[in-house]
């Protein structure tokens, strides 16, 4: 994958607009388009200001795909706030944007929701609930989730947690974009 490629990529995954990725790093909208469509290539200093507001290592941007086995180490984890709702959380766990596949520990205090991102990545989800109780929305769609539970959709229609419980409840998300993968397979 190119690097323009691989930065649209996690901007879309991060569910950042051309707009706001190129606001966050004090760039252009029309620089960040002409990066992603491989017209100019970035300074070294841009490129780390992009990798920053991404929440991924520079490396990770220019180094080659491979189909081995890849690592995020504890300390290069990206924190998401839960749609700028300092009460829900949302860690990302495990980064490889060229696969697709992203996993998240998420937090939801007793009465707090999670909307947006990540639960708005269209592609495929499964909630895995570690502890407490949540109610999970897919569009018109609710279910009462408690530990042990499991729920696997289609995230069309966008998603959010409720929590329902007395207590904060814990949950792994993990999320299949198959628009990242026909990307990368060259389908896109």
């Amino acid at each position: 994958m190119l690097l323009g490629e691989r930065i649209r990529s996690l901007r879309r995954r991060r569910g950042l607009t051309v707009q706001a990725l190129a606001s966050s790093c004090g760039l252009s909208k029309g620089f960040i388009s002409q990066v992603e469509n491989g017209r100019t290539s970035p300074s070294l200093n841009t490129l780390n200001e992009l990798a920053r507001v991404l929440g991924v290592s520079p490396a990770l941007l220019v180094s080659e795909l491979t189909n081995g086995t890849f690592v995020t180490r504890g300390n290069g984890r990206h924190n998401g706030d839960g749609n700028g709702r300092p009460t829900a959380k949302a860690v990302l766990l495990s980064d490889c944007p060229q696969r697709g596949i992203d996993l998240f520990l998420i937090e939801v205090p007793p009465g707090s929701s999670m909307d947006g991102h990540p639960l708005d990545q269209p592609g495929e989800q499964m909630i895995h609930i570690l502890h407490g109780s949540a109610r999970v929305r897919y569009g018109d769609e609710e279910m009462d989730v408690r530990s042990g539970d499991t729920v696997h959709c289609d995230t069309s229609s966008g998603a959010a947690i409720v929590n329902v419980g007395a207590e904060p409840a814990r949950m792994v998300l993990v999320t299949y974009a198959a628009s990242v993968v026909a990307e990368t397979n060259g389908e896109g």
